[in-house]
Formats: structure tokens, sequence, C-alpha cells
């Protein structure tokens, strides 16, 4: 069997009723559609909406294709135990000219429970771009029940019951399962998230298609995701790790840290000790990656998945860059 290497893949495309057209600006993906272009999937495990390998001998093979095949050696051991032939991450960049759905995701044991699937959805953001009108919602004002939320979707008041925050480039959101949230117009931001596509919406805006009709709402799911307690904004501050690395979010799901490197700058990240994929995503200019003498452009917009087997990597660039650093920490 040949040896794993860094892989490149695919990225997918999808229109959106709120998409916008700075996606197909992006070097990196210019086969973005030029309008209302909401979503690039750079990396997923989502059934029928899997990734393909793009680059060396695996070129063509989805994703999860290859965890069945290699197992730990791509994963890692504990993760390959926890979740098995799913790949767990799914990495997204959204671009944004309307509010989408006042919505929540159903945690581990929920989605279990209702659709018989292991993986909730816990998310955060990472803005790359706001303009003066973007805006956020994330948690409650106050503490809440079923009842009164219930209530305020019925009398068409639930927004003043949730947080509205104006973002900024380099924000950093949590949104773990259970969290009302919505990202507003005007926002160009990456998503990482567990690999799950199940949103319950709770309020749509009173949008309707070009047959005057309304998109499904999943009041009863929703109320039985959401989180009353949650109060927080979901803005988190970067921790320090060193000159050039922070880390941005710190949960069960998932690690990212921040690699930012200036011109001419070089790191290298050991990772023999991890036993976890890593994903990098490079989100502010350009970046070269080395492994095993062999060297490889990472421009903005692109990811790459780190097999679990490749003990360190050389990352550098000549004119700065900043990379988010995925991986699962058991």
């Amino acid at each position: 069997m040949n040896e794993l290497y860094p892989l490149r893949f695919t990225p997918q495309f999808f229109i959106k009723p709120w998409g916008a057209n700075n996606l197909s600006k992006i070097d990196a993906l210019k086969g973005a559609p030029a309008e209302k272009c909401g979503e690039a999937w750079l990396l997923s495990g989502v059934e029928g909406k899997q990734s393909i390998v793009s680059n060396g001998f695996l070129e063509g093979n989805e994703l999860n294709e290859l965890v069945e095949v290699y197992m730990e050696d791509l994963v890692g051991e504990p993760v390959f135990n926890e979740y098995g032939e799913t790949f767990p991450i799914l990495i997204k960049l959204l671009d944004t000219t309307e509010w989408l759905s006042v919505q929540v995701h159903p945690d581990n044991e929920l989605a279990m429970k209702k659709h018989q699937v292991p993986f909730g959805k816990t998310e955060m953001w990472y803005i790359l771009k706001a303009t003066d009108d973007a805006g956020l919602i994330n948690g409650f004002k106050t503490k809440t029940d079923s009842r009164q939320i219930q209530k305020a979707i019925e009398n068409g008041t639930l927004t003043q019951k949730i947080n509205m925050v104006k973002p900024a480039p380099k924000d950093v959101y949590f949104t773990p399962a259970g969290k009302i949230h919505a990202v507003g117009p005007g926002l160009t931001l990456a998503e990482i998230q567990q690999t799950s596509d199940f949103t319950y919406r709770l309020f749509d805006w009173g949008r309707t298609d070009k047959d005057g009709n309304a998109r499904e709402l999943h009041i009863e799911n929703g109320l039985s995701a959401l989180n009353y307690d949650d109060v927080s904004t979901g803005k988190t501050d970067p921790v320090r790790l060193g000159n050039t690395m922070d880390t941005l979010v710190n949960c069960s799901e998932f690690i990212t840290n921040r690699i930012t490197l200036k011109a001419a700058q070089t790191v290298r990240r050991e990772y023999i000790t991890l036993d976890s994929f890593v994903i990098l995503l490079c989100v502010e200019g350009n970046a070269v990656y080395e492994w095993e003498n062999k060297e490889e452009p990472l421009r903005m917009g692109e990811c790459i998945l780190i097999p679990a087997i490749i003990d360190d990597l050389l990352i550098s660039s000549k004119g700065g860059a900043e990379i988010l650093e995925v991986f699962i920490q058991n």
C-alpha cells in the first residue's frame, strides 16, 4: 500500500438565497458561481456531499472511503475508535447578503435519539470579512424556557429575546449544539463544525420562494434541542501559545489553533504525540507546507488534510499568512 500524504480536495459550491459573490473572487475558489454562492464546502464527510481527493495517487477517492481503508493511519486511533468510518469534521466558507434562518443544532445525544446518527453539530466561526451592516445572532439575552420561546415564535418576537452582535474580521464565535444562532448579512467566514447537516429552523424572517411558499420550520425539534440557559454571545478570546500560535477554540469535538506567519517566517509543527489527523485551512495570505523534502503551496481559501501518521511539517510564507489548524484531542 502506498504511503499516505497531505491530501487536497475539490471544493463543492452551493447556491443559497442569502448567498453573495465574494467566494469566486478568491483565487483558490475561482470555480465558484459568481452570484448567490453561499457556501464552499472544503472538506466534508457528509453522506452525499463527500469531498473528493484532488492530488496524488488517491485522486478521485471519497473522504470516507479513505477512512475505511486507512483507518487510524489517516485519522488517529482514538478518533477512529470513537467516530468509525465517517470523517468527523466539516470545513466550510460562508458568504452572505441576508440573514440566515434563526436556528439550533442537536447535540450528539439528541442526534442519535431523533436521527440515529452519532454526530450533533457544534461549530465555530472565524470572521474573514464584515461589512458595516454585518451581524450575528448568538445566545439568549436572558435565561428563558420552552414555553416563552414557543410563544415568541408564534407572535413574531423571537428576535427580541436573542443577542445581536456586530462581528469584525478575525473575531471568533463558538456555537455549541443547543445554542440559538443565526449568521447575518455582509459576512465572509470560515465555519468549522462536526460532520452533521441537521439544522432546526425556528424563524426564517418571513421569506418565501418564487411560488410564495415559506421554508419548513422545525419548531418541535428546535424547542427540544435548545439550551435555554445559554446567554453568551459566543465570542471567544484567543489563548496565546507562543510567538506564532494561539488557540481559538478548545472543546471535546475539536481544537482550533491559529498559526500567524510573518513575511519570510517558517514554523515546524510537531504532530508525533497527537494521534489525530490535522486540517490546515489558510484564511489569509499564502503559505507553503513541506514534508519529507516535498513542498506544496497552501493558498487563501484552501485546506489540506494531514494524515495522523505524518509526524511533523514545515510551514512557511514569503509574504505572511494566517492558517487555522484543526484536530481532535482525546
